[in-house]
């Protein structure tokens, strides 16, 4: 016949020999002394051995083997609530979170500031992407949160927490060499300065952008948003750069949108995504929370 070991059994037993008695292990579990001698009664009943010889107190070899046993037991049980505790309150969650180069440019210090000091033992795995390479980043379960400009027909795939609304305008500065010349035919500027994107899909792969591609003659796809900005401060080329980027770095003395051009402003709605039906982990709960209430 098997035998079940109750944890109630383990825990008198341990709190019997680390009080060094039957009384102070009852006050220590809030029960009566009879509990607990009716306890290691019938738990040695079972096991058919003595595990405490009384009077004095002391374990016999089976009891030293059972101590051991129940260090094991209660100090898992211990590790596990505090493990389930921890992660519900965000800790001991990884929080895979991918943002754009603006959001990261604008807010990513203030954000992880934020989360970290409500969640400062939350492991932070972030990464900056281009924003179409973020969407198909978290499509893909690489990354569980996005945090960037929704696209015009968003993936089904994803949940969508909208959060500021933003324009995004091409932009030239001011002391492009050929800017006064051109500053009247936008078009032919368009097709003689190089547009500096972070990434631009190739055409057959989304052939709706053709025509914005079309509309360049020389496209640059550098990742990094700083470089990007100081290319365009210095005159090398033009790019579409977002109101509250351009607010923050006061360029706009140095900077000219293009607004005369079909193309040239973008209206945007910034937020988060992740997959629908997706299980979120406790940390990336508690970061779009965060977001929610932050004030953007």
């Amino acid at each position: 016949m098997s035998i079940h070991i109750e944890t109630q059994e383990i825990r008198v037993f341990k709190a019997i020999y680390d009080e060094n008695g039957f009384k102070r292990a009852a006050d220590k579990l809030f029960v009566t002394q009879s509990a607990v001698s009716q306890t290691l009664a019938n738990l040695e009943r079972k096991l058919e051995t003595i595990l405490m010889e009384r009077n004095p107190l002391k374990l016999t070899e089976p009891g030293i083997r059972f101590l051991n046993y129940a260090e094991a037991v209660l100090g898992e049980e211990q590790g596990v609530l505090t493990d389930i505790n921890n992660i519900k309150n965000g800790i001991l969650s990884t929080l895979l979170l991918t943002m754009n180069g603006t959001i990261n440019a604008i807010y990513g210090s203030a954000l992880i500031a934020k989360y970290c000091q409500g969640s400062p033992l939350t492991k932070i795995k972030l990464n900056i992407m281009p924003s179409r390479q973020i969407i198909t980043g978290v499509i893909s379960d690489l990354w569980e949160v996005g945090f960037g400009p929704f696209q015009q027909n968003m993936p089904v795939q994803l949940e969508l927490v909208p959060l500021f609304e933003d324009t995004r305008s091409l932009t030239i500065g001011n002391n492009h060499p050929d800017f006064e010349a051109l500053r009247d035919d936008p078009e032919k500027l368009a097709r003689q300065v190089p547009l500096i994107v972070s990434y631009l899909d190739d055409p057959d792969m989304r052939p709706a952008i053709d025509k914005l591609r079309n509309s360049f003659g020389t496209i640059w796809e550098i990742n990094d948003l700083e470089l990007r900005i100081k290319l365009v401060e210095q005159g090398l080329g033009m790019s579409y750069l977002d109101a509250k980027f351009t607010q923050q770095r006061h360029t706009k003395d140095h900077l000219t949108r293009l607004d005369s051009l079909a193309f040239a402003s973008l209206p945007l709605t910034f937020g988060l995504f992740y997959r629908k039906k997706k299980q979120l982990s406790s940390g990336a709960k508690r970061f779009i929370s965060m977001c929610e209430d932050f004030q953007f």
